[in-house]
């Protein structure tokens, strides 16, 4: 996949993210439609790793197409497990008495998705540098 295809993926990605980030304001849910409302928060959670796409993307676009390759073959298998993960997470019932193993469940959850969302940001930031140094 080019440089250019990759940036414009981030950008629709982007862009379905915000739309999932705002959909009462943008009439697509109602105030009262909590179903709607979970859904879209569901849709922006697995649509976030798109940022980083984005961001990463830019990043490389002008540097030496060995690099943006490099961190390319990193992130076109890792960023689909982030999405998955977060949509297995997302999609697991919550339960629990007086709604206290549901807060720490749910933070659990959060640190899960945070530790992915840091090994890709971290093995990115790794790969575009080393790669970078070996191209100058």
């Amino acid at each position: 996949m080019t440089k250019k295809n990759v940036l414009w993926i981030g950008v629709i990605g982007v862009g379905l993210f915000f739309i999932a980030m705002f959909p009462v304001n943008l009439g697509i849910c109602e105030k009262s439609a909590y179903d709607c409302r979970k859904i879209s928060d569901s849709m922006q959670m697995i649509l976030s790793i798109f940022s980083l796409v984005f961001i990463f993307s830019l990043i490389t676009y002008k540097m030496h197409e060995e690099v943006f390759q490099s961190w390319w073959r990193f992130a076109r298998w890792f960023a689909p497990v982030i999405m998955l993960v977060t949509f297995l997470i997302n999609s697991q019932r919550q339960g629990g008495g007086m709604g206290i193993s549901g807060v720490i469940s749910s933070s659990f959850n959060l640190f899960i998705i945070g530790i992915f969302y840091a090994i890709f940001i971290i093995t990115s930031t790794i790969k575009i540098i080393l790669t970078y140094r070996d191209k100058k």
